[in-house]
């Protein structure tokens, strides 16, 4: 099965986007692509990657592909076994339930650190985020990928005004492992998408300054992904 990822030479658009190699390494480059393209399901799990396909797909050598490869199983997308190809991770119910737990918690600590820091300005633009993701679901042409786009730029900013950077970098790589199980197990039938709704009560309880609240509420929040993801998988 073949994947156009993009042409390191040309620089023409594709549907990965348009990557600039002068700004970048290759490595970085292949990493970003194969990243991307992992978390929105572009590969099945288990789905075997072919190093040598990708490369020559992108227009490099095999060795910055065999590292960004090696970076993104020592993150939990893919398994790579000795003598082997790469493959996707697959879906493994205590894995998920494993990531979903951890997230939820360090989640809850982030929007509590937010809550002693945020600003008006930032509750302004909270809720401009969270407008984003009513216009974008309205929208008669929208699809799902952009619905999840405008909820991770309103998850994302609330972890911005924790002002933890560590935190926020691995709550990322939590982030992005669950949307490869949305896109996998719920996406495609757009189901349990995102709702501007399901953020009011977070708001509010962060305008309030309400912190034991948000701990819960953030909590919730991220275990009913949880517990959607786990009997989406049960039933397929």
């Amino acid at each position: 099965m073949q994947h156009t990822i993009c042409n390191m030479q040309k620089q023409t658009p594709t549907k990965w986007g348009r990557l600039t190699a002068d700004l970048k390494t290759r490595e970085q480059v292949a990493y970003e692509a194969l990243r991307q393209a992992v978390i929105a399901g572009r590969w099945k799990p288990g789905e075997s990657l072919v190093i040598s396909r990708i490369a020559l797909d992108m227009g490099i050598s095999r060795i910055p592909v065999t590292n960004a490869v090696k970076r993104l199983a020592s993150e939990g997308f893919l398994r790579v076994r000795p003598h082997q190809e790469a493959v996707v991770a697959p879906l493994i119910p205590a894995e998920i339930r494993e990531i979903y737990l951890m997230r939820a918690n360090l989640e809850s600590l982030a929007v509590a650190e937010a809550a002693r820091n945020i600003t008006p300005d930032d509750l302004v633009d909270i809720r401009r985020l969270n407008e984003e993701i009513r216009t974008v679901s309205a929208a008669e042409d929208s699809t799902i990928e952009q619905i999840r786009t405008a909820d991770k730029a309103f998850h994302a900013r609330i972890r911005e005004v924790a002002n933890m950077p560590h935190l926020s970098q691995t709550l990322q790589n939590y982030a992005d492992q669950c949307e490869y199980y949305r896109a996998c197990l719920l996406d495609q039938h757009h189901f349990a998408s995102p709702t501007p709704e399901g953020h009011e009560p977070l708001i509010n309880a962060l305008e309030s300054r309400d912190i034991d609240q948000l701990q819960v509420l953030m909590k919730d929040h991220v275990l009913l992904g949880m517990h959607l993801i786990l009997n989406a998988l049960e039933k397929s």
